[in-house]
């Protein structure tokens, strides 16, 4: 697992090919942030595309300009489906809203807790495994 910590996140390449994006209690999300958390996920995934988990903790929010942007294909370079992981009845509110409203460009799915979302997910990776000519298996 690679994690990186930012001011208003924690970025994680988990061992299973999912990026999870984690929003820190108290949090309010900002537009820099999210440029920030892209970029590091282009650091963690080496610039590939990953399906995303995004969560958060009580009282953390997200701005407007922040679901605008989360919703373009700028901020989807390195996202291949996000999952949102909702855990109050305030974050479902905004979660649908941001899928309702936003309108993201990638395939976006909210959800109750985290474990459905990333079996979700799980459909999104690609087989990392190849074969060679001589019949060894390398992993990409």
């Amino acid at each position: 697992m690679k994690t990186i910590e930012l001011k208003s996140t924690t970025v994680q390449l988990r061992d299973d090919g999912i990026m999870h994006i984690h929003i820190k209690e108290g949090n309010e999300m900002q537009l820099e942030d999210a440029i920030q958390v892209v970029e590091t996920m282009g650091k963690l995934g080496n610039k590939q595309k990953f399906p995303v988990l995004i969560d958060c903790e009580a009282f953390a929010t997200i701005d407007k300009d922040v679901r605008i942007f989360s919703a373009s294909k700028e901020a989807n370079i390195y996202t291949s489906a996000d999952a949102v992981a909702y855990h109050s009845f305030a974050h479902k509110l905004l979660a649908d809203f941001y899928v309702n409203h936003n309108k993201p460009s990638i395939p976006t799915k909210n959800f109750l807790d985290n474990e459905p979302a990333i079996a979700w997910l799980k459909t999104f990776l690609k087989d990392k495994t190849k074969r060679m000519d001589n019949g060894a298996t390398y992993i990409s």
